[in-house]
């Protein structure tokens, strides 16, 4: 299985995480505006007793309020959910060292840094994958000290690093994944005839 064949599988998955978590978002922001408007509704009935110009200032102020707070609770709901997903695939990635694809795939990430520092002259990886990156070393000095899910580092004399483990790629998706996820979730909580326009 090719880097983006695993890459593709563990998307795959947290596509369904995605749509499990959007579901539990979307349950949680409705029961912060169901309750924002309850208190609303009540606030209102109260100040309708009171003379009308400071009762529009005071349920003005409480409507915003109640939006304020529910704006704040979708926002950490939604947090959360992005938060557990991204566990999850670093649960994922970290399991990768123990799949059969995982040679073909340091071989590939050794491949795929020598291109981009060809003046290399170090190849660090973990202890754990030493056996299967000697074959590959093609004349680098490999140092087993690297601490990592998996992949490698390559080093030259003049101090350029190229460091291509499965915790650099995730944390370089990361930013792509939070706006991917944030799309995802607007998309899920408008009606079906808004999502379709």
């Amino acid at each position: 299985m090719a880097l983006t064949d695993l890459l593709q599988a563990i998307g795959d998955e947290a596509d369904e995480e995605l749509i499990r978590l959007e579901q539990e978002t979307t349950e949680t922001a409705a029961s912060y505006i169901e309750s924002a408007r309850a208190e609303a509704l009540a606030l209102s009935a109260e100040l309708a007793a009171m003379p009308e110009p400071a009762a529009r200032r005071d349920a003005e102020r409480v409507t915003a309020l109640a939006r304020l707070e529910a704006a704040a609770g979708l926002r950490e709901a939604r947090e959360k959910a992005f938060a557990s997903v991204m566990t999850g695939v670093s649960a994922q990635l970290a399991a990768v060292r123990s799949s059969e694809t995982y040679p073909d795939l340091l071989r590939a990430l050794i491949a795929e840094s020598r291109s981009a520092l060809p003046d290399a002259t170090t190849l660090r990886v973990d202890p754990r994958d030493v056996e299967l990156a000697r074959p590959h070393t093609g004349g680098l000095r490999l140092e087993p000290d690297l601490e990592t899910w998996g992949g490698v580092e390559l080093a030259s004399d003049d101090g350029r690093l190229v460091r291509n483990t499965l915790e650099e790629r995730l944390a370089n998706a990361q930013p792509t994944l939070r706006h991917t996820f944030a799309l995802r979730l607007v998309a899920g909580s408008e009606p079906p005839e808004e999502a379709e326009k």
